[in-house]
């Protein structure tokens, strides 16, 4: 079996095993119920115009069984402070590009974003300076829906669109800054419950509000540790196992019909 893993950095940061990632969690599970080896082949993605025509071209070079979507709210719901920098000091043309890219380039680095002091410095910047996302929720929503029906094409595959599992409080991030934070999520799960409803595609999602764990994350407050990773794992796994089976279930040859004359 093959698994197509549409993710983000979150399968790849920090000091985390590769035995500890959640995709490993995933695999295991799937051999488990299926009696069947199982590679994953991981992609990281970001929404963008090119995005459906890459995905599908994964899809044909690999010829994955399952692929596994897996949107991200750092893409929409995230405020970063140099993304806020580079389009207020745009009038100053390359200059001001070049501050904001120096932002991004900083959170970028592992000894300073899995630096402990890191967290408490964005909590300030992000208070004070305020930030911008990345990119607006509808053209994220808009980006994934085009990925899905270009996955869809593909009959023989089967998609699975990973969810939220409830959300959870944030102390991590300013009062204001968590508020609007959490209504972006709201109106992307929103936009993704009616677009995999309307394609009947499987959404794996919880409605659970959860506490904030600090236990679970690495330094930098965003990736998931060991144990963050097992929580992650056992979760898309159950959601995955199901959908497999659903869809062998319905390879199955259904029993013959007798007719009414029949002995």
């Amino acid at each position: 079996m093959r698994i197509l893993r549409l993710t983000n950095s979150n399968d790849f940061a920090g000091d985390v095993s590769d035995s500890d990632r959640s995709y490993r969690a995933v695999e295991a599970a799937m051999e488990a119920a299926f009696g069947e080896p199982v590679e994953t082949i991981r992609k990281v993605i970001w929404p963008a115009d090119d995005l459906p025509d890459s995905v599908e071209r994964w899809v044909v070079q690999y010829r994955p069984d399952i692929v596994l979507l897996k949107p991200n709210s750092f893409w929409y719901a995230y405020e970063s402070v140099p993304a806020r920098v580079r389009r207020k000091l745009g009038w100053l043309g390359r200059a001001g590009q070049s501050v904001g890219d120096s932002g991004f380039r900083a959170a970028r680095q592992p000894w300073l974003a899995f630096n402990p002091v890191f967290p408490k410095f964005r909590y300030v910047a992000q208070a004070t300076i305020g930030g911008d996302t990345h990119l607006p929720v509808e053209y994220c929503l808009a980006n994934m829906e085009a990925v899905i029906r270009r996955v869809l094409r593909h009959e023989d595959t089967v998609l699975v669109v990973r969810g939220s599992r409830g959300g959870r409080d944030r102390p991590e991030l300013p009062k204001k800054v968590a508020v609007r934070n959490d209504a972006r999520r709201a109106q992307f799960r929103a936009g993704m419950e009616k677009i995999c409803a309307e394609l009947s595609v499987p959404l794996l999602s919880k409605s659970d509000k959860r506490k904030y764990d600090r236990s679970v994350y690495q330094a930098d407050r965003f990736h998931a540790n060991a144990a963050g990773q097992a929580q992650q794992g056992e979760f898309e796994a159950q959601g995955m196992v199901e959908a497999w089976r659903k869809h062998l279930e319905g390879m199955s040859p259904a029993p013959p019909v007798q007719s009414p004359g029949a002995r």
